[in-house]
């Protein structure tokens, strides 16, 4: 009997398990019925949600074309339109029921009127403008329609929510009354059940540590991008976008507002190609096989780029876009900074030698005048070969200028007072057709420059003018403040930010194409014909306020005239007093050492020396300047050229001369300084220099200032 037990048992468990089974069935048929209205209702709720959506798109598309009449607002309306025909369809498929039927059918029309009066708005604006759609949309008949759409949409909800509600209910109620039945039945898989809600349960709890995982490595994937300083767009095999920075947008010159998920690649392809030059597919490498890379170098909105297109594993792609502007602007910074110093190095070489032929031939000139009588013959050519050595220093003098190699004597200068000076002298020099105007603002800054070299760039500025305007016109010349910010800095590689004294030359003449104003202040270039124009003049100008710490800004438009900004360091210190006019030639009795290793310069400056009544000792080298430094004769002044050969270089030379005789004054010469008493293209202080090529009259006064005020010397 006890054998049997076991048998009874399984008898009795068999029927009673097949009716728990049953039951069981009947309770995951009625739950998949109640799940299946459940998604049903879903659906439906997600289809009218997205019909609605994709209305409300297609108005905000119309809102922001009528708005702004740009086409790239359209992008919402244009996507809208095109994914409305799948979710009328998709809500066709789902109504269910006469009255549901009904519903559906009457939102269709009012979807297809909302729609009709948009595209009415939007073909009004294309050809009338902006209040011909604005009067259409002040009917309200896209708002009453709009209103209608949200109204039915929701009392369809509303009724798919009630018929769901009642669902569920009857679907509790038959499940209460099985669960009772099966109670008994299904007693002993408790503990089935127990244990498969434990593993439930630790599956969950797996899941959402998971999901919890995946939301962090999502956040600080974002966060990466959103930090770079590159553009990153991946697209899946689709071509949908699933991650991306705004960085990516910017660069690029995308709508923002398409910087989302799910964005089709082919909705930034349509805004590029309505572009002048587009971006993404006008090369073919980068459009190229999906299993290597490809790279773009362009430009777009004032910036050099790089866009490089990466194949995924799943099929997809990634784009970078790489901002290099300011490396190209660096590596063009870099080219100019090698070009000048070539420049400088050649044009010092030839500026030393050059000087040193002008000096001879301009001092014999001197010598030979004075041979002269005021009415001899031949004065008139004598006057014509001054001329040409002048014109001659004056070249030379621009290529330093252009070089940044010429000595600068700054001073602290008011700019304003300077170009009110100059305005009269300009007016005389231009003519009458051309009106020249000095506008000076009030509280106007100081600023340390070289006086004559300002001048000069400023009467180089004016006859560029002039010539730009060969019928008249006006130029104007304003100084102001200025502050150049940290932005205009990062923007301007060789531009320091900070305060500046500003100095715009305007004219009303012909102005230059983009083509002529990327070359203005080349060395050489110049649009004048052959004998009216050495392509100096705007060099020289970029030379002095580049080598003066300053910054240069060209704006010009053909047909509307001219504009060049300087940009001076401002200097808080007071303005310093003017030089005094140059007084008459006096000569003296003092002793004169003149130490030049050209020979002819040196009988030359020796002769103009002695017939101003000086002493004068000489010596061709620094060595034999110190023998006679050192022999014990009295010096008064050292008059010394700064470039010689030898060992011993000029400065070391002074300093021993000095030693030995400490009250002797220095005057230095030279076509050419280098680094020995120019030091970041400024004199060093308390240094008298005297530039070759120079005349007997600058000689006597320079010399005369050098050694102070004379006592009983004639006028020469």
């Amino acid at each position: 009997m006890r054998r049997l037990w076991p048998v009874l048992a399984m008898a009795l468990a068999l029927p009673v398990m097949a009716a728990g089974g049953w039951l069981a069935w009947r309770l995951t048929e009625t739950l998949q019925e109640q799940r299946q209205a459940v998604l049903h209702s879903f659906r439906l709720g997600e289809a009218t949600r997205s019909l609605l959506s994709s209305v409300q798109d297609a108005e905000s598309g119309q809102r922001g074309f009528i708005l702004t009449e740009r086409p790239a607002y359209l992008a919402p309306y244009e996507l809208a339109q095109s994914e409305l025909p799948r979710h009328v369809a998709r809500l066709r498929a789902l109504a269910e029921g006469p009255a549901q039927q009904a519903r559906f059918e009457r939102l269709e029309r009012l979807v297809a009127e909302k729609m009709a009066e948009l595209a009415d708005s939007l073909a009004l604006t294309r050809n009338q403008g902006f209040a011909a759609g604005r009067a259409l949309v002040q009917t309200d008949r896209g708002r009453e329609l709009m209103l209608a759409i949200r109204a039915l949409a929701e009392d369809m909800l509303a009724e798919q929510e009630a018929v769901l509600r009642l669902q569920v209910e009857a679907t509790d109620r038959s499940e209460q009354r099985n669960l009772l039945l099966a109670l008994g039945a299904l007693s002993f898989a408790l503990l089935l059940l127990a244990l498969a809600a434990a593993l439930l349960l630790r599956a969950g709890a797996r899941l959402r540590r998971a999901q919890a995982a995946l939301a962090a490595n999502d956040a600080v994937l974002q966060a990466t991008l959103d930090n770079i300083q590159d553009g990153v767009a991946a697209f899946d095999a689709g071509g949908a976008l699933v991650a991306s920075n705004h960085r990516f947008f910017e660069l690029l010159g995308f709508p923002q507002a398409l910087a989302r998920n799910g964005t089709p690649y082919g909705a930034l392809l349509a805004i590029d190609r309505r572009r002048e030059s587009p971006l993404l597919d006008a090369p073919d490498t980068l459009r190229g096989p999906a299993g290597t890379g490809a790279q773009l170098s362009l430009s777009h909105a004032g910036r050099e780029l790089e866009l490089y297109r990466n194949p995924m594993p799943d099929g997809g792609f990634v784009l970078s876009c790489h901002d290099i502007t300011r490396r190209a602007e660096a590596e063009a910074t870099l080219r100019q900074a090698q070009k000048m110093e070539a420049v400088g190095q050649l044009t010092g070489g030839i500026a030393h030698d050059f000087n040193n032929l002008l000096q001879v031939v301009t001092a014999n000139l001197d010598l030979l005048g004075r041979e002269l009588g005021p009415d001899h013959a031949g004065r008139r050519y004598l006057g014509h070969a001054v001329s040409g050595v002048a014109r001659g220093a004056r070249l030379t003098t621009q290529l330093l200028a252009f070089a940044r190699r010429q000595p600068l004597d700054p001073r602290v200068i008011h700019p304003g007072r300077l170009v009110q000076d100059m305005a009269e002298l300009l007016r005389r020099t231009l003519g009458e057709p051309i009106a020249v105007e000095a506008v000076v603002s009030a509280g106007q800054w100081n600023t340390l420059a070289d006086p004559g070299q300002l001048e000069n760039a400023l009467l180089n500025l004016a006859l560029n003018a002039r010539d730009a305007m060969p019928e008249g016109g006006r130029l104007t010349i304003e100084v102001g403040n200025a502050v150049l910010d940290d932005s205009y800095a990062a923007t301007h590689l060789e531009v320091e930010a900070g305060e500046y004294v500003l100095i715009a030359v305007s004219d009303t003449g012909t102005g230059m194409p983009p083509e002529v104003m990327a070359r203005a202040f080349e060395l050489f270039f110049t649009t004048k014909e052959a004998d009216r124009g050495t392509g100096l003049g705007l060099s020289q100008v970029y030379g002095f306020v580049k080598q003066s710490g300053g910054h240069v800004k060209l704006y010009s438009e053909p047909g509307q005239g001219t504009s060049v900004k300087l940009y001076l360091p401002r200097s808080r210190r007071t303005e310093e007093a003017a030089a005094q006019p140059a007084g008459p030639v006096v000569g003296g009795h003092e002793t004169v050492l003149v130490v030049e290793d050209d020979e002819a310069v040196r009988e030359a400056v020796v002769e103009m020396l002695q017939e101003l009544g000086y002493r004068v000792l000489r010596a061709g080298h620094a060595e034999a300047a110190l023998t006679v430094v050192s022999s014990g004769v009295n010096v008064d002044l050292l008059f010394t050229d700064v470039v010689m050969p030898g060992p011993i270089p000029t400065p070391e030379m002074v300093r021993r001369a000095q030693a030995r005789l400490p009250g002797m004054k220095v005057l230095y010469t030279s076509g050419y300084t280098a680094n020995a008493i120019i030091h970041g293209g400024r004199l060093d202080p308390d240094v008298q220099l005297l530039s070759k090529p120079y005349r007997r009259d600058d000689l006597a006064r320079q010399v005369r200032a050098a050694l102070g005020p004379a006592r009983g010397a004639p006028a020469q």
